[in-house]
């Protein structure tokens, strides 16, 4: 699957979260899960395409249908000055190990506050 079929598949996700919330409890989601959807949504859309360099990755403990979310410090370029940002993402099991420190991603950071972004393809 290449990069705009990963992208194209992450939005549709989105939007049918999105779409499935109308409010966020009677869709079974919780506040936090929902968050993320309306973010991916509205990256897909509107994000800033940039590049991530992972400093360091760990669990949060918490996760959900498509896998464990993680916090992962990236350092990032191309959206102004290089900076360091934390992403909190769901990653399957099966690619957790390709989020190793050192390995660049290709992301969109959300044009309101530059520190919110997601990975989504290696770069």
């Amino acid at each position: 699957m290449g990069f705009m079929d990963k992208m194209k598949d992450a939005m549709g996700q989105a939007q049918d979260a999105s779409k499935k919330m109308g409010s966020t409890m009677s869709a079974g989601m919780s506040p936090a899960t929902a968050g993320y959807a309306q973010l991916a949504n509205k990256l897909a859309q509107s994000g800033v395409p940039c590049t991530a360099e992972v400093v360091s990755v760990s669990e949060t403990g918490r996760q959900d249908m498509s896998g464990k979310q993680y916090s992962i410090a990236v350092r990032v370029e191309g959206n102004g000055e290089p900076y360091d940002a934390t992403v909190e993402q769901f990653i399957v099991e099966e690619m957790a190990s390709s989020y190793a420190p050192g390995t660049r991603w290709q992301a969109k950071a959300d044009p309101d506050d530059r520190s919110r972004l997601l990975l989504y393809g290696q770069a």
